[in-house]
């Protein structure tokens, strides 16, 4: 899979079957896990070495399958965030090409959640697309920072970026409540990441003037009990909620997903961006605090054979 060609239709490339395929019945038209894991892998693996891939090229290529025009508003935004996060680079781990799986994870999902009977909407897809492209754009290690100093950055700059695309005020703030989404902490929230109520400190980073919360030191928990009404506000796009879940998933995708030696290769990322070695009570910690449960999104649980092969292994 050569990553410099995206002419091709690279999600039925990676589920090997032609577009269109998933009017067959459930059981037939969604792939094996573990080898849609090993194909996509194979194709990071191509991306590790050129680092990073193409990412307009990948973004056209992604955005046709949502059925969006790139002259539309959100075409814009989803290849002038492409460019923007190519253009800053990256650390070892949150770079260009993080991103660039990101998306490609997300589309997957999204083409999993079609052949799951719960098709997601063309316009969703291709904000959902903007997000994953930018979701960690200028993306600094959160020490010593306050919770949500990292996402708040990224959401900015998307914020920007989607303004000066001429992306509507709902879009934009949807954008800003999926970035936020993002954090951590708020991934193993009953019900998902942005499910009501939202803590003040996420809260606060969906008003429409993007002040800085109080928060809370970056390592804390959402707190037991928070005031009412906290979910994003009404009407910020449709299935806010279910977007946000597959965006969390993407995000860990690549980490805890795929295979166990891409596990590897992420952790290795992980390692030289943190300046130092995980240790056996590192990954428990991980796979405790950050993946939590298991993937949120009925697509991303299609992975979940994986992720308990990954899990054993790295917690061995």
């Amino acid at each position: 899979m050569d990553s410099a060609v995206f002419d091709t239709d690279l999600i039925a490339l990676l589920f090997a079957a032609r577009p269109g395929a998933c009017g067959r019945a459930a059981a037939d038209s969604v792939a094996d896990p573990a080898r849609l894991g090993r194909r996509m892998a194979a194709l990071y693996a191509v991306w590790q070495r050129r680092r990073p891939p193409p990412m307009r090229a990948l973004c056209a290529c992604l955005l046709r399958r949502t059925g969006v025009s790139s002259l539309d508003p959100l075409g814009r935004c989803c290849l002038a965030a492409a460019e923007a996060v190519e253009a800053w680079g990256g650390l070892p781990y949150h770079s260009a090409t993080h991103h660039a799986e990101v998306a490609t994870n997300a589309m997957v999902l999204v083409e999993l959640a079609e052949r799951l009977g719960q098709p997601v909407d063309g316009r969703a897809a291709a904000l959902l697309l903007a997000v994953c492209l930018a979701h960690d754009l200028h993306y600094r290690p959160p020490a010593g920072r306050a919770r949500f100093a990292a996402e708040r950055i990224s959401a900015d700059a998307l914020d920007t970026i989607a303004a000066d695309a001429g992306c509507s005020a709902q879009e934009r703030g949807a954008m800003r409540a999926l970035v936020i989404a993002t954090e951590p902490g708020l991934r193993l929230r009953p019900g998902g990441p942005l499910a009501a109520p939202l803590d003040p400190a996420a809260r606060a980073l969906l008003a429409s003037d993007g002040a800085a919360p109080d928060a809370s030191p970056p390592d804390a928990s959402p707190p037991d009990a928070s005031p009412p009404d906290a979910s994003p506000p009404d009407g910020t796009f449709p299935d806010i909620h279910g977007l946000a879940g597959i965006l969390s998933d993407a995000d860990l995708l690549s980490s805890v997903g795929l295979t166990v030696a891409w596990y590897e290769v992420q952790k290795s990322r992980l390692e030289r961006e943190w300046g130092q070695k995980q240790r056996r009570a590192d990954s428990l910690r991980f796979f405790r605090d950050i993946v939590g449960p298991g993937f949120l999104s009925a697509p991303g649980r299609v992975f979940a054979p994986n992720l308990a092969v990954i899990q054993a292994s790295a917690c061995a």
